[in-house]
C-alpha cells in the first residue's frame, strides 16, 4: 500500500513504528560523540598521538556538516533509502580502517575516524531527519527532539558499554563490533521507513493544512541570501562552540581534577555518559519548547545556560573545585542539545517543506564553523583540561554572551519573516 492510500489509523501507527526506528539509528550513529572514550586507549596504545587527539573530535564534526550538504544532494537526485545506505557503507568502513590503519600514523585516526566515519555519521543523520520528521507536521519540535535524544544520550549508553568492552578486548575488536552493529542497524531503516505522504498535515485535520500547502515567497528564499539565517548562525555557532569543547574533554577534565581518584575509577567515563545523557533529554525539552512557546525563548534561555556554565567550567579548573566542574559539565549539555534541534525546527518553519534537506544540511554547518573555532583556541592555548582551561573557557563566556547579543537581534528579524509568510499564506 502506497503512502497515499494510508488511512489516519494506518499513519499514526506507522509514526510510532517510524520514530522508534530513526532513534535507534540515531542511537548508534550518536557514538561518534564518544571519541573522548575511543580516544583513552588509542591515546595508551600510540603515546605519540596523545597531542593530536582531541582534534580528530573536531575533524569528525566538521566532516559530519560538510557531508550534510552532499548528503542532501544525495536525497534529491536519489532517495533517501540510498542515500542511507551510503551513509551506512561510510561509517563502517570509517571505524574498520581506523582499527586496522591506526598504526600507520595520526593521520590516520583524522582520515578514516574523522573524515570517513565523521561523514557517514553526517549523511545519515540528514537523510533520517528529512525522510522521518515530514510524518510529524504537528510536532516538528518534540519528533526532532526524540531522535535527536537518541543521537545525544548515545554515550552514555553505548559509549559506557565500549568503555567497559575496552577493559576485556583489544580496542580495533571494539572498533569492528561498532561497525558491524551501525551498518546492519542503518541497513534495516533504509528499508524500514517510507516517505510521508503528500497531504499528510490534511489527513491529520491540522488547522490550515491546504494553506500551508500553499507556496509563500518569503519561505522560498534561499537560505543563504537571508539576514536571518545569518544572524541565526553566530548564535549556533557560539552555542556549539561551547558544547564542543567539554564533550571533546569531558574524560580528560575529570583526570585533570583528579575525580577518578577522588570519586571512584572509571568517573570520567561516566561524567561522559551524564553530559550525554543531559545532551539527550535537553534535546526532548527544548523541542517541546519550541512546539509550546517558539524558537526565541529556547534561544534565550540557551544563551543564558551556556554564560553561566562556561563560568563556571572556567572557575572550578581555577580553584580546583570538581563538584562545580561535574555540574557545569553536565548543563552544558544542555544549551548545546538546544541547536540540533533547532536547526530542525527552524529549517522547517522559516524556510518550509521544499529543499528542507538542503536548508538542514547548511543550518548544521553551524558546528563546522565552531569546530574550526575550537581548533584555532586549542592550537593557541593546548588541551581546555590543561594549564589554560580557565582561559579558555572565559574566552568562550566572552562568545556566550555573543550568542546572547545575537538572540535579541535575530528575534526582530525572525517575527517579521514569520508575519509575511503568515500574510503570504492566508
Amino acid at each position: 500500500m502506497s503512502s497515499t492510500e494510508l488511512s489516519i489509523g494506518q499513519i499514526k501507527s506507522r509514526r510510532i513504528v517510524y520514530l522508534i526506528s530513526a532513534t535507534i539509528t540515531l542511537l548508534i550513529l550518536g557514538l561518534i560523540y564518544a571519541w573522548s572514550i575511543f580516544a583513552a586507549p588509542i591515546g595508551k596504545h600510540f603515546t605519540s598521538y596523545g597531542p593530536f587527539l582531541p582534534q580528530v573530535f573536531q575533524v569528525s564534526m566538521f566532516a559530519f556538516c560538510l557531508s550534510a550538504l552532499g548528503g542532501a544532494q544525495l536525497i534529491k537526485k536519489t532517495s533517501a533509502k540510498l542515500t542511507i545506505i551510503v551513509a551506512a557503507i561510510l561509517m563502517a568502513t570509517g571505524f574498520i580502517l581506523t582499527a586496522y590503519g591506526a598504526g600507520l600514523d595520526v593521520w590516520a585516526l583524522f582520515l578514516f575516524y574523522g573524515v570517513f566515519a565523521g561523514s557517514g555519521c553526517g549523511i545519515a543523520y540528514n537523510a533520517i531527519i528529512s525522510l522521518v520528521n515530514p510524518w510529524f507536521p504537528d510536532r516538528i519540535g518534540l519528533c526532532s527532539g526524540v531522535q535527536m535524544m537518541g543521537f545525544g544520550i548515545s554515550s552514555l549508553v553505548f559509549g559506557s558499554v565500549a568503555n567497559a568492552m575496552f577493559g576485556i578486548m583489544d580496542w580495533t575488536t571494539v572498533f569492528i563490533i561498532i561497525a558491524i552493529v551501525a551498518f546492519v542497524v542503518m541497513l534495516a531503516l533504509a528499508f524500514i521507513v517510507k516517505p510521508a505522504p503528500k497531504d499528510i498535515g490534511t489527513k491529520l485535520g491540522l488547522e490550515g493544512a491546504t494553506a500551508k500547502a500553499k507556496v509563500s515567497p518569503t519561505q522560498q528564499q534561499p537560505i543563504l541570501k537571508t539576514k536571518v539565517f545569518w544572524i541565526y548562525c553566530v548564535w549556533a555557532t557560539f552555542i556549539i562552540a561551547c558544547g564542543l569543547t567539554l564533550i571533546g574533554t569531558a574524560a580528560q577534565g575529570a583526570t585533570t581534577l583528579h575525580l577518578d581518584d577522588t570519586i571512584f575509577v572509571g568517573f570520567g567515563a561516566l561524567l561522559v555518559g551524564l553530559v550525554s545523557t543531559m545532551n539527550g533529554v535537553g534535546r526532548i525539552i527544548n523541542g517541546a519548547i519550541f512546539d509550546k512557546v517558539g524558537l526565541l525563548p529556547v534561544m534565550l534561555l540557551s544563551s543564558v545556560l551556556a554564560i553561566a556554565t562556561m563560568i563556571g567550567l572556567s572557575v572550578s579548573l581555577a580553584l580546583q573545585l570538581g563538584s562545580l566542574y561535574i555540574v557545569a559539565a553536565i548543563l552544558v549539555a544542555m544549551p548545546y542539545g538546544s541547536v540540533p534541534v533547532m536547526a530542525s525546527a527552524y529549517a522547517r518553519q522559516r524556510y518550509g517543506a521544499l529543499g528542507f534537506a538542503m536548508n538542514l544540511g547548511i543550518a548544521n554547518c553551524n558546528i563546522a564553523s565552531a569546530a574550526v573555532i575550537n581548533i584555532i583556541i586549542v592550537a593557541a592555548l593546548g588541551s581546555p583540561a590543561g594549564a589554560n582551561g580557565p582561559i579558555i573557557y572565559a574566552i568562550l563566556a566572552v562568545l556566550a554572551a555573543g550568542a546572547l547579543v545575537a538572540t535579541l537581534a535575530f528575534g526582530k528579524v525572525y517575527k517579521a519573516d514569520l508575519a509575511t509568510i503568515a500574510k503570504e499564506l492566508q
